[in-house]
């Protein structure tokens, strides 16, 4: 079996959960090729289209959540389907030069992009989209996917979206293997030079660094009791990181983008985030008390709803009001504990051995 995961460069989380499938498969022996489909576009259309995601989620919020809405109320969003099918016959041509026969799909993009290939070529490849958000995204349904990997409890949603129901497993969305293990918490804080014996706030956008966090970190810096230190994740942004450098000292602690959020998570008893599907995944796979900021409309709103519903996570309406939330948090520990228990078992089974048994299982069964 070659496998090929499609991704995304339009933010971290599809990428992040491209390397965990991948790092799953190779676990069990597969080697797998991991590409960005907006590389196979015509040249300019690669940095519009990427580029412009960014601009766009980090600077004009409100917009994306306009453009969002109005792709979930359409019948039958054209636009990006159009947008996608203009990579197809490179990646086809692609895929036929790399013998691949299996195919998997961490972003809508790329899934009707293979849509597209399955029209104009019928090869003879398996195909899946995995769901990145807790939601059924616009232009899912435009897809012809062999099985949809999607969140534990929402069969409902992407069923009445129209996607058959034997079609749709409930694996979780898939995170690294080290999110699912816990390192010793006071090593985890000597790690970042936090107080042993204190207690430590993350606060993270993303790998965007979108949202209020420079005014999240100016009112939490004067609000959290002395024993407690703000650790503040600006991802790529490196603006904001820049403008948060004066606000940096013993209690507050400035980084830029890092690989070791499993171990500063480890170092944590809290985080304080915008409701991304996949930093939140591993967020509640690490059992933390997640408070989430509604930085961004759209998906991410979904995903917000989702969590507040299920009881994995809590919000407040402005700075403010999340900042007295989570001193609220660090003086009862009961507050945390009651989230950790209703995180229960849904996030103790790895979705990328769920992802990697089914695909093994169906190209067993195919080839006898």
């Amino acid at each position: 079996m070659r496998v090929l995961i499609l991704s995304c460069s339009t933010g971290g989380g599809h990428n992040s959960a491209a390397a965990a499938i991948s790092e799953r498969f190779e676990m069990h022996g597969y080697h797998c090729t991991i590409v960005d489909t907006l590389e196979l576009l015509p040249g300019f259309m690669t940095k519009v289209i990427s580029r412009g995601h960014v601009f766009v989620y980090r600077h004009l919020p409100r917009l994306f959540g306009v453009g969002y809405r109005f792709e979930e109320h359409m019948e039958k969003p054209r636009f990006i389907y159009q947008q996608s099918s203009l990579g197809a016959d490179d990646l086809y041509r692609y895929i036929c030069a790399n013998n691949f026969d299996t195919v998997i799909c961490v972003h809508v993009f790329s899934a009707l992009t293979m849509t597209e290939i399955r029209k104009k070529y019928t090869p003879d490849i398996r195909v899946y989209f995995v769901a990145t958000d807790y939601t059924c995204s616009p232009g899912v349904k435009l897809g012809n996917m062999d099985a949809y990997f999607v969140p534990r409890g929402l069969s409902d949603e992407f069923e009445a979206s129209g996607i058959p129901r034997e079609r749709i497993i409930e694996s979780g969305i898939p995170v690294r293997a080290d999110f699912y293990h816990h390192k010793d918490k006071k090593e985890a804080k000597r790690a970042f030079g936090f107080r042993e014996n204190g207690n430590a706030v993350l606060l993270m956008c993303g790998s965007m660094g979108c949202g209020p966090i420079y005014e999240l970190t100016e009112c939490l810096s004067e609000m959290l009791p002395h024993d407690t230190q703000l650790a503040v994740v600006c991802g790529n942004n490196e603006k904001l990181r820049h403008e948060l450098e004066p606000l940096a000292g013993d209690k507050v602690k400035v980084l830029g983008y890092t690989k070791d959020i499993s171990l500063l998570m480890d170092a944590s008893e809290l985080v304080l985030s915008k409701p991304g599907g996949l930093s939140s995944t591993e967020t509640l796979t690490k059992g933390l008390p997640m408070i989430c900021i509604n930085a961004v409309p759209g998906c991410e709103t979904r995903n917000l709803d989702f969590f507040v519903k299920k009881g994995y996570a809590v919000t407040a309406k402005g700075v403010e009001a999340l900042s007295e939330l989570v001193c609220d948090y660090i003086a009862d520990t009961g507050l945390a504990e009651r989230q950790k228990e209703i995180l229960g078992c849904d996030f103790s089974y790895p979705a990328s051995e769920v992802i990697y048994e089914k695909i093994v299982q169906e190209e067993s069964e195919i080839n006898g």
